[in-house]
């Protein structure tokens, strides 16, 4: 039986929870919900290329796939809310990914706080550069954020070569990230794009042009953009037109706002009791901030909350274990709690 694109993505996810969550925390990861539970699974189980890749899905339509493919005999219901993969399913997720392989430099968790603010420049710097090339001033400008309108206006005010130029540089920018990387497709990102006497198309009419359903062509078009960001970041003196678009001029932090302050006051010395306190969470709040701490921060150290000797036997366990549910490594290490056991994995790194 053949499924839809979107239904592949969600058997594989679905796969890789392994019936430890409910299909909501899809929803959550889909959207990009910015919860310490959403991140902590997003690298617990493998799912960091799918954060915010559906900001727009609804909690309906989980539900819908769920009940779409347990009817197709792809997936059966554990309990309400949680199901796994069936023989059926996971021969025909194999299939799918067969012919429609995951896009390879898809990472919504570590780009989607930049994802936006990169294409909103990118697509009116180039229909900027079209136009000035061709001398027309008279046009609606693509994007309508005064913010993206006022950075293109002060980035073409600081460069020191002429318009032209600018514009000749961007295009060779771009063709030097397109030809590294012969598996990406620029026509999906192209067809998108504004410029003299061109109107760029709608994601909608990209993704029918391209012959593709739309849930698919959503994730190519982020996995050019990650690319994009990706080969930036690698090479930003040889791509400085396209560097200065990626940047946001900030550093984005990578914990929940929450985790954020959490980490803040620990390295000021604090205690997690001391901190719960002076904030007014609970321990197991704090208890969450410092796994999310860890799983970002690799130089943080985990010793002044689990030994090295039970974090040996914690990781010892953990790799007998061929999915990372945390009762049954408590099993085997009995006398280790299950904060000691998250914050393990979190510096094994969910892996």
């Amino acid at each position: 039986m053949e499924i839809t694109f979107l239904e592949a993505i969600f058997l594989n996810c679905l796969h890789k929870l392994n019936g430890e969550r409910t299909i909501y925390s899809l929803y959550h990861l889909f959207q990009g919900k910015k919860s310490a539970q959403t991140i902590q699974d997003a690298h617990f189980f493998g799912l960091t290329p799918f954060f915010y890749v559906f900001p727009t899905i609804e909690r309906k339509e989980i539900a819908k796939l769920a009940e779409q493919l347990g009817a197709g005999g792809h997936i059966s219901r554990q309990s309400d809310d949680t199901w796994q993969l069936t023989e059926q399913g996971t021969a025909t997720l194999a299939h799918s990914l067969k012919q429609y392989p995951l896009p390879k430099y898809l990472d919504g968790l570590k780009y989607h706080h930049l994802t936006g603010v990169f294409w909103e420049r990118l697509t009116l710097l180039v229909q900027v550069c079209s136009n000035l090339v061709y001398h027309h001033k008279e046009y609606i400008p693509v994007q309508s954020r005064q913010e993206t309108l006022n950075w293109v206006k002060t980035f073409l005010g600081k460069r020191k070569e002429g318009r032209a130029d600018i514009a000749k540089n961007l295009y060779s920018e771009l063709v030097f990230c397109f030809e590294k990387e012969e598996g990406i497709d620029p026509a999906l990102l192209v067809r998108r794009l504004t410029g003299y006497s061109r109107i760029g198309l709608t994601s909608l009419q990209a993704a029918d042009e391209a012959g593709l359903d739309h849930h698919h062509y959503q994730l190519e078009f982020l996995n050019i953009l990650h690319y994009l960001l990706g080969t930036v970041a690698e090479n930003k003196s040889t791509l400085s037109i396209l560097a200065a678009a990626a940047s946001d001029g900030r550093q984005a932090s990578p914990f929940t706002l929450s985790a954020e302050k959490t980490f803040l006051l620990l390295e000021k010395g604090y205690t997690p009791d001391q901190i719960a306190s002076m904030r007014n969470l609970k321990g197991n709040t704090i208890e969450d901030h410092i796994v999310e701490i860890a799983l970002n921060v690799k130089e943080f150290s985990i010793s002044a909350y689990v030994s090295p000797e039970k974090e040996a036997r914690i990781m010892e366990a953990a790799d007998k274990i061929p999915v990372r549910r945390l009762k049954e490594i408590r099993d085997r290490v009995e006398d280790a709690n299950y904060f000691e056991i998250r914050l393990v994995l979190a510096r094994m790194g969910g892996r």
